[in-house]
């Protein structure tokens, strides 16, 4: 693979950042030119014709998305860097189109050089965007999905944990209290059930039990019971099994 790419984000130090995490890569890859805006990114685009662009979404002239718009040849490839995590760009991964939460980690960027590899030696790179895509309609995806909960706070004596909601596995409420199971660790926190599955991306968790909403990732499969109940077994260190109540049983199977 021989790629062409451009770095665009409004802080210096990223770009810089993200030279360096592209270091290892410099035989495949040549970084052609650097934009710290919306505006410049559309014209080093059109100067530059980089094969691959890795760009900030969140930028002080424009977004990522109304610049993309504003482009007047064929929109190269793109790999968004965020610092926000949600279902609409792990949804459009599966299209031409990657994305990199920050801070970015060098095992994920190596899955998205991989991907790179893949696409830039077929034909698909030559039509990466589906029929009838919009630009604002991503947009619109993205920004819904912002407004659910990122991470939840957990406080430990004067320190406050962020336990991003990716690494959650479930939440079980036990009276006034909430457990928090992720990779990291058990959490308490004061945060009733209720609450939280209105904060979070019901494409993500979905409750099974009044005690208990999970990470629909981490669900490794349903069981029946021998008294024709629903289980689910989880996706974690002990293959936790819970029971669906009877009155979730519909939404479980709908997964």
């Amino acid at each position: 693979m021989h790629c062409r790419a451009l770095v665009v984000d409004d802080e210096p130090l990223a770009r810089l950042r993200m030279r360096s995490l592209l270091e290892p890569y410099a035989s495949e890859l040549e970084i052609v030119g650097e934009a710290s805006s919306g505006g410049q990114a559309i014209s080093k685009i059109e100067e530059l014709l980089p094969d691959v662009v890795f760009l900030d979404i969140q930028m002080a002239d424009m977004d990522a998305f109304e610049a993309l718009r504003n482009l007047e040849e064929d929109v190269p490839l793109i790999v968004f860097t965020t610092a926000y995590d949600n279902f609409a760009l792990r949804a459009y991964e599966e299209n031409t189109v990657d994305y990199l939460l920050k801070p970015v980690e060098p095992a994920r960027l190596e899955k998205t050089i991989e991907k790179l590899r893949k696409l830039l030696a077929t034909a698909e790179s030559e039509n990466q965007l589906p029929e009838n895509f919009s630009w604002d309609s991503f947009r619109q995806l993205v920004n819904s999905a912002n407004n659910y909960l990122q991470r939840v706070q957990v406080k430990i004596g004067d320190r406050i944990l962020l336990i991003s909601v990716d690494e959650i596995i479930r939440f079980h409420s036990e009276e006034k209290y909430t457990t928090v199971y992720a990779l990291s660790g058990q959490y308490v926190i004061d945060t009733p059930l209720v609450d939280l599955e209105k904060k979070l991306d019901p494409s993500r968790f979905v409750r099974i039990h009044r005690a208990h909403l999970v990470a629909i990732d981490y669900i490794s499969e349903i069981r029946k019971s021998d008294m024709s109940r629903l289980n689910v077994v989880l996706r974690d260190k002990n293959r936790t099994c819970l029971l669906v109540s009877r009155n979730f049983v519909k939404k479980v199977r709908s997964l």
